[in-house]
């Protein structure tokens, strides 16, 4: 077989959007080849051929391939139709090609993947890439429900995230995404992200570390931070940060949920957006200042006292459980025929010295 290299070294270089010449060569000779021969013919193409097949395979960029996007929630249309298939089938013919595609599929394409079905961690049971593989990253986002700290997947989000933090050392692009599901399943009103969320935890290690060029930071549906949060971000960000062509961006994005029947309105009640011109609409939009991603006050105390009524808040734990069984003893029985005598109090610690020397 002729050197396909040597044939178009000197011709014309590619046109964005359409194969390049040696990529073109290359398929009509690879065609013309018995497909009943078991010899690996694309073998006998140099490697710089080989890597453009597998570009020409793998690299869906600018599409986003999402994965667990159907259900993760609501996301608009101009965002996530349908997964993208890719054709990973190449990786698993030899190891030679495994270690020349594998930089290509995960550097070249941005990836996004999203909790599952009520908040469940979704793509997030195990990490949704390994970490020997996380070197290659450039382009990433995650999309988690803002729920109670305590659930498994906000547990195991933070921890990627972390894991992001150590491994992914070329990552350029990391986009954090919360959604709200207060409009849709209103699983749980725990929509505000505090400071104590693995995820919150997280961002502030992202942020301090400078492990990410370019970090936004998108609040979907009415989640928010807790106050002062999204500031304190900004804060350490700038604290940190001595590379001026580092950012950190905060965004807020709405997927026009629909209102109420009986009052059909021509806007979004949330965004204001024109709910017939949803095909127009920005994905998100950047904040002019932090404190725009935060709750206020009024909002805080409303969820707060949804979370009560629940039963979420307060926690429950052993002290609790043991101080409400000393409740109880004080009101047994105190008098006629079964009579039950109150407990002694101990009193010995509240009496004993400041300085004592124990002897």
């Amino acid at each position: 077989m002729s050197n396909v290299h040597s044939q178009v070294s000197c011709g014309p270089s590619a046109v964005p959007g359409q194969p390049s010449p040696v990529l073109d060569i290359a398929l009509r000779q690879a065609a013309s080849l018995s497909l009943n021969d078991s010899e690996d013919y694309l073998r006998r193409f140099p490697t710089e051929v080989r890597l453009m097949i597998f570009e020409e395979l793998l690299i869906v960029f600018p599409k986003i391939i999402f994965r667990g996007a159907s259900t993760f929630g609501p996301l608009q249309k101009t965002e996530f139709d349908k997964e993208i298939e890719v054709p990973w089938q190449i990786l698993s013919t030899c190891k030679k090609y495994y270690e020349e595609a594998v930089p290509i599929l995960y550097g070249k394409n941005k990836l996004a993947f999203c909790t599952g079905v009520k908040g469940t961690p979704g793509m997030f049971w195990r990490f949704p890439v390994r970490p020997k593989f996380m070197p290659f990253l450039t382009e990433l986002g995650v999309y988690f429900r803002a729920d109670d700290p305590k659930t498994e997947a906000s547990k195991r989000v933070g921890h990627f995230l972390l894991a992001l933090n150590r491994h992914a050392t070329n990552i350029e692009h990391l986009t954090v995404t919360a959604a709200s599901d207060r409009y849709y399943e209103a699983a749980c009103p725990w929509d505000i992200i505090f400071g104590e969320h693995p995820v919150a935890k997280a961002l502030v290690h992202l942020v301090e570390s400078k492990s990410v060029k370019h970090l936004t930071i998108r609040l979907q549906d009415g989640a928010c931070f807790f106050p002062s949060f999204a500031c304190f971000l900004n804060q350490t960000f700038h604290q940190h940060n001595d590379d001026p062509e580092r950012t950190l961006t905060f965004t807020l994005s709405c997927t026009c949920p629909p209102g109420c029947p009986h009052h059909p309105a021509d806007n979004c009640f949330q965004c204001g957006w024109p709910t017939e011109a949803k095909t127009m609409k920005p994905i998100e939009e950047a904040v002019e200042h932090p404190a725009c991603v935060e709750s206020c006050m009024g909002r805080m105390m409303d969820m707060q006292d949804d979370l009560f009524h629940l039963g979420i808040l307060p926690p429950k734990d052993d002290d609790d459980e043991e101080n409400e069984e000393d409740e109880d003893d004080e009101y047994l029985v105190n008098s006629g025929p079964y009579r039950i005598p109150l407990k002694a109090l101990d009193l010995y610690d509240e009496l004993k010295p400041a300085f004592h020397s124990g002897m």
